[in-house]
This record gives C-alpha cells, sequence and structure tokens, in this order.
C-alpha cells in the first residue's frame, strides 16, 4: 500500500483538509499569536513592520477562510481580504475595510518582496492604496506625513479586525451548539 493510499484510509486527504474548518481556524491562530509576539519586537526585527504585517495580514485571511469553511462553503483561492470578508458575512466598518485592504496588499507583495511584480501593481500600491492610510499635514514649509489611526493595520486596528471575525466565528459555533 503506497502512503497516498494509507493518507486516504486515514481520511487525511487534500480535500478532507480544505474543508476542514479546525484546519484553518488552527492556522489563524498560529500565525495570529505570531502576530502578537511579533509586535513586541518590530524595532529589533529588520523590516519588524512588514513582518508583523504579513503575520496579522495572513491570520485574518485564514481566519476569514476557516469562517467561510464553517459556513459550508469551500475557501478560495486568492488573498483578497475584502472579497473573503464579504464570502464570510462579515459586515466590517468603513475604516475597517480601509485597513483589510492595506492588508491585502501586505499579503500581495509587501511582506514577501521589496516592490509588488510590475511597475502599475506600484502605482496602485503608493498612489491609491498606501496613499488613504497616511495624513499630510503641512504648516508653512515644514511638511509632516503620520499613520492615519482610524485605518493604519496598527495593533489596536488589527485586533479588533480579529476580534470582529472571532466573534463571527463564535456565532457559527454558537448555534450549531443549539442546533
Amino acid at each position: 500500500m503506497d502512503k497516498k493510499e494509507i493518507r486516504r484510509i486515514a481520511q487525511h486527504t487534500f480535500a478532507n483538509q480544505q474543508s476542514n474548518e479546525d484546519s484553518w481556524y488552527g492556522s489563524a491562530i498560529s500565525f495570529h499569536e505570531g502576530a502578537e509576539i511579533l509586535w513586541q519586537h518590530t524595532d529589533s526585527i529588520r523590516r519588524g513592520l512588514l513582518v508583523v504585517l504579513m503575520n496579522a495580514a495572513l491570520s485574518i485571511e485564514l481566519l476569514l477562510k476557516a469562517i467561510i469553511v464553517a459556513k459550508g462553503g469551500v475557501a478560495p483561492q486568492n488573498h483578497e481580504l475584502l472579497d473573503l470578508a464579504r464570502d464570510a458575512d462579515i459586515a466590517f466598518s468603513k475604516s475597517q475595510k480601509a485597513t483589510l485592504e492595506l492588508l491585502g496588499e501586505v499579503l500581495k507583495w509587501s511582506g514577501r518582496y521589496p516592490v509588488p511584480n510590475t511597475e502599475k501593481a506600484w502605482d496602485h500600491y503608493y498612489g491609491h492604496v498606501f496613499e488613504r492610510h497616511v495624513i499630510r499635514e503641512r504648516e508653512g514649509n515644514i511638511g509632516r506625513v503620520r499613520a492615519n489611526p482610524e485605518t493604519f493595520p496598527s495593533v489596536k486596528n488589527y485586533e479588533a479586525l480579529w476580534n470582529f471575525a472571532i466573534r463571527k466565528w463564535d456565532e457559527i459555533h454558537s448555534q450549531r451548539a443549539r442546533d
């Protein structure tokens, strides 16, 4: 008997794992815990914020996919957090959606590569997505740029997203327990 047959008998197949909400959820929890630990050490990690945001973004992606699977759906093969939130039926606020959009960009490229894979993607990110997360102020000839506290993926904003999605996860499982 070959290894694939043994996995089939043990029900450890691609199809079973892909539709296993607890597997998606367990991975989400692991990356969430990793992000929490990394937040405490961003100053000592090269490109620390991006490393943290990559883990945070991945944890949200995995949690949203766990929710989709728990609701009987199939986890999409993409990293579009706004689409995943819609598929998970989570009504994030406008500012939370903006945070998800930036985290989605982190998932696509900035957590892994120094630049997007095309100049068009670079222009989209810096001209459209990133620009919505900074506040530019000017007093005379002095300019200041700072992160928008409402939308930039800070610890506070990330935890708000995470907690909002976890409540959805808990609702699904509470409903099942009642049924």
